[in-house]
């Protein structure tokens, strides 16, 4: 039997860029699983470009990310096997923009149509300690509450403690230093440990092989309470 396809979304919100490019690592190691199909979606901003200020460079790498990637919409969301929602750091806590995409959920939420589906977060901050895992464990409670079930990284499975600034047990992190820095080895590597681990929980969840069952379980709970 021919397996099934595994559709991940990787779902971003970025003013300056480095989100868009930390989204990439998280989709490159998810198409290391096998069956796994990646897109690469930005969410829509809400603000004017005046409001914004008027920065002619930042505007210029706007219209580059609106020209490399699509505009996600809610189906995207609902027909996706597994979503990583990344967000920059604002204020300690993840943007308003990714909080109106999820506030459009309403309707999915009452239908139940993202219980059961695995999310990782991630994010981008300008500074060391500047809100990160805030952010992070501010964006994963509106997921819990819509029955999603969020996949982190453990830190056996990150590497050695004094590579810990990598990364988080609650998701990916990238220090920026304001756009200054660009991505390392390590920062990367985080990255797709999260995107596989991602793609490996939705192809255990989307199984529904009848061999165990268990894979079933959670959507016969559901159905059948």
């Amino acid at each position: 039997m021919e397996k099934k396809k595994i559709k991940i979304l990787v779902l971003f919100y970025t003013r300056g860029g480095c989100t868009a490019d930390f989204a990439r690592e998280i989709g490159k190691g998810a198409e290391a699983i096998a069956g796994a199909e990646v897109s690469i979606k930005r969410i829509p901003e809400i603000l004017s470009r005046e409001a914004l200020g008027h920065d002619p460079e930042r505007a210029a790498r706007m219209d580059a990310i609106e020209k490399e990637f699509p505009e996600a919409t809610i189906e995207d969301l609902i027909e996706a096997d597994g979503v990583a929602f990344g967000t920059p750091v604002h204020f300690g806590s993840f943007a308003s923009q990714v909080k109106h995409f999820l506030d459009q959920l309403t309707l999915a939420w009452h239908q139940q149509k993202l219980v059961n589906k695995p999310a990782a977060v991630f994010c981008v901050g300008h500074g060391l300690h500047s809100g990160e895992e805030a952010a992070l464990l501010s964006l994963i409670i509106p997921l819990l509450n819509l029955g999603m079930i969020p996949v982190g990284i453990p830190y056996p499975i990150q590497s050695d403690a004094h590579d810990f600034d990598a990364g988080s047990p609650y998701g990916a992190i990238f220090i920026s230093a304001s756009g200054k820095r660009e991505m390392n080895d390590m920062d990367k590597k985080v990255a797709q440990i999260l995107g596989r681990r991602l793609a490996s929980m939705a192809t255990l969840l989307s199984c529904g092989c009848d061999a165990c069952g268990v894979c079933q379980e959670l959507t016969r709970t559901l159905k059948h309470p």
